[in-house]
This record gives structure tokens, sequence and C-alpha cells, in this order.
């Protein structure tokens, strides 16, 4: 097979693979992301009871000097214990965490003052059960905007009554800046964020420890070992796709400029043969005819196109030596003489002579030396036989003879198809190959020749 045949199947073949490959590349990636978007869906709960350690919430005064104080003027006809709370929320999954909420469930009176840094979402529930709900940023908001809730204005201070059934659910902040959404986890970074808030009681003492924490987890697809395999999988068939595009190309560029380059070559080897096969005026395009046969012969014998190129080249050459010939002899109607048919056969060694030093045209003087030689071993200018004529010269053997047959001649009308026929049948084995009969037999059926 020629080179360029043979890089064009390989392609092909490696595209096959690729593709194949990439089907079931993406049949399995396919799985691999339902199997991830499952995962983070899924709604998970933290309580105070919860044994786990992937996510974990801590609640409790922040203990500094200045973190707890009365105050005197409520406007309640009682003093309240102001206290800062800290809520400590720690990501262990070592995976982002999205989506989180905490809800403190209220079990004694207090009054919530101020929070940070997200907002909170306030659930007042009255004697009848009736709910009143808004949710507010405590770090910046209008007191006219308080409509949904319940609250009162000690001093300055904001007083937002809960009392034991009532519930706040901290959000929090999604600007980014803060770091609490998404919350990465403690393989990129501490895993860990720190809100707080600020609360009023009468006692100086609050139990919050009753809470729910809501959160999801986000894995990238690319993440871990699985989503690493994808993420080369893809690149690597991204690139081998990209590089098997580019020398698809270059084959085709290539393969572009040697047809050409053929077609120069062709073309200049043509003008040759004509050269030589104008001396005998009834044998004008007789070599580019022959060509064209052996070619014909070549393909039915199952060579590569690289192959096929070659007998053609070379039959086109392989009466180069005619030109050595007088024309009187060539052109003669009457019949030669013996002295004139011993001039007539010189002109395969002349030819053989002429393409000595022709290189890449391979096998161009074999073709012009033994494509008179027979089967049988009676031929010229050597005598071989059988399988010591080089099988270029047993191709040409049979296209020159059809070509003789099939035209006319000064001393003969071309013969007819059937009678053709018969003359390879009758001469297969002594002037023929039988092998190369055989085939051409057939070419004259399937192409009716």
């Amino acid at each position: 097979m020629d080179r360029i045949g043979f890089i064009k199947k390989v392609i092909k073949v490696l595209s096959i693979i690729i593709a194949a490959f990439l089907v079931i590349l993406i049949i399995a990636f396919i799985g691999h992301v339902v199997k991830i978007n499952k995962f983070n869906a899924t709604e998970r709960l933290v309580t105070a009871d919860s044994t786990t350690t992937e996510a974990m919430v801590d609640i409790h005064p922040r203990g500094g000097v200045t973190d707890t104080w009365e105050k005197e003027n409520t406007g309640l006809g009682y003093k309240l214990n102001a206290k800062i709370y800290e809520l400590v929320v720690t990501n262990n999954s070592q995976t982002l965490m999205e989506d989180w909420r905490l809800k403190i469930n209220i079990h004694d009176t207090c009054y919530l003052n101020n929070g940070w840094c997200g907002s909170f979402e306030i659930h007042q529930f009255d004697e009848n059960g009736t709910e009143k709900t808004q949710t507010v940023d405590l770090r910046n908001y209008n007191v006219s905007d308080l409509t949904g809730i319940d609250y009162s204005m000690g001093g300055q201070d904001l007083l937002i009554p809960l009392k034991s059934g009532d519930y706040i659910v901290y959000i929090p902040d999604a600007s980014g800046v803060s770091g609490e959404v998404p919350l990465k986890g403690s393989l990129d970074f501490s895993g860990m964020v720190v809100c707080g808030f600020i609360v009023y009681n009468r006692a100086g003492n609050l139990d919050l420890s009753d809470y729910e924490f809501n959160y999801r987890l986000h894995v990238s697809y690319w993440s871990g070992a699985e989503g690493g395999f994808y993420m080369v999988s893809f690149l690597g068939l991204a690139l081998i796709m990209l590089l098997l595009a580019v020398v698809f190309f270059m084959t085709v560029q290539f393969e572009e400029r040697f047809i050409l380059q053929g077609k120069i070559v062709e073309e200049a080897l043509g003008v040759v043969c004509n050269l030589s096969d104008s001396k005998d005026y009834y044998s004008k395009e007789h070599s580019v005819r022959c060509a064209k046969y052996s070619r014909m012969i070549a393909e039915k014998l199952g060579m590569d196109k690289s192959d096929c190129d070659t007998v053609y080249y070379a039959a086109l050459l392989h009466n180069i030596g005619n030109y050595y010939i007088p024309e009187q002899i060539l052109r003669k109607t009457g019949k030669i003489t013996t002295e004139e048919y011993s001039i007539v056969k010189t002109h395969t060694t002349k030819g053989a002579e002429f393409l000595r030093d022709v290189q890449h045209i391979p096998h161009a003087q074999e073709a012009a030396l033994y494509h008179h030689e027979r089967y049988d071993g009676t031929g010229y200018p050597l005598g071989k036989k059988g399988d010591e004529i080089p099988l270029i010269a047993r191709i040409i053997a049979v296209a020159d003879a059809y070509d003789a047959m099939s035209i006319d001649r000064p001393y003969r009308k071309k013969l007819t198809r059937d009678q053709i026929r018969e003359e390879f049948i009758k001469n297969r084995g002594t002037q023929f190959d039988p092998l190369i009969v055989g085939e051409f037999l057939d070419i004259m059926g399937e192409r009716n020749l």
C-alpha cells in the first residue's frame, strides 16, 4: 500500500477507535455527572446530638472583658444583661459547603439586638400560634422597615423579643467577602467561619444549644481521582484529535501536491513516449494505451496504488527504443526483411540503455528490455522464460499484444473481440504468462474491451 494511503487508513482506524472511546467516555462521564449531582443535591442536617464531624457548629459566649455588659435603659421597666455570642461553623468535608443556614431554637426569653455577617430570619409566635416572620440584616436596617415582627427600642438599641418556641435562622453572607458562602473545606483553607450576634436577657445566661444546621456540599465534576481521570482523558482525546486533524490536513495537502507532481511527470513522459510512437503512424498513442491496459492488469492483480503507478509509468516508456529505429523500417507497409527485423529487435536494448540512469521510475529499464520476451523462452533479446521474465514485462507483453491486435495495421485489419480472446487463449503459456492472460480476459469481460 502506498504511504499516503497507509497514513490515511491509519488515521481512519485511529479516528474510529478514538470515537468509540469517546462515546464510552461520555457515557461513563454522564454517569459520573449524575452521581455528583445527586451528591450535591443531598440536603444534610447536623444537630447538637449529631456525631458527624463532616460539619461542626459551636455557639458560645465570646468571653472577652468587654463582651458582656448591663443595660439600664431598656424601656421595659427592668435592666438586661447583654452578651456577645460567637457562632462557629467548621467544614471538615474537604469540599465546598453551599446553601447552609443555622436554625437556633429559643427556650428562654431574650432579646436579639445585633448580628453579623449575614442576616437573621426572625420567627415569633403569639399565644394563638400565629407566626410573625421577617428577615433582617441587623448591621444595616431602618426601624421603619421592621413591619413583620414585634420589636421595641431600649434607647437607641433594637430589642427583638424572643420567647420559648420562637426561633431564629442565621442566613450566611453570600457576597463572598466574608468567606461564608461557599465555605471552603479544610483541605483548601481553614474550613472555618466565625459569625456573631448580641442577645439581651434578664438572667445573663442563655441556652442556645438547640440548633439545626442544614447544608449542601458541592463537589466539582473534575475533582478527585475520578474527576481528574475524566479531565485528563478529555484533554488527551482533544489533543490526539487535534494532532490527527493536523496530520490528515498535511496528508491531504501532500497528496494534492503528489497528484500534481504525478500529472506533471505523466505529461512529461507522455511527450517522450509520443516522440517515440510518432515515428510509426500506426503506433500513434500506442504507449499511452498500453500503459492504461497495464495499469488495469496491475490493479486486477491486487497491486497497491504506488505499484500500479510504477507499472503505468514504466509502460509509457517501454517502446522508447523505437526512437533509434529508422522510420522507413517502422513505417514499411510490406513485409520486412530478416535484417530489418534484427534492427527492429534492437529497440529493446536501445530503450534499456536509454533508461539506464532513470532511478525514480522503478523497473522502467526492465520494461523496455524484456517486454518482447515470451513465456516459453523463444522471445528476444535474451530468450528468458517463465518467471525469469520480470513481472512488469509479462504485464506489458499482454497489454502490448492487445493494443497491437485491436488496431488496424498496414498488412491486416484489427481483430474482433472474439478473435483477440482466441489469440490470448491459444498463446497462453507459450507467448504469455497464463495467470496474466486469465486476469486480462476477465478485464475484457468486465470493462467490455
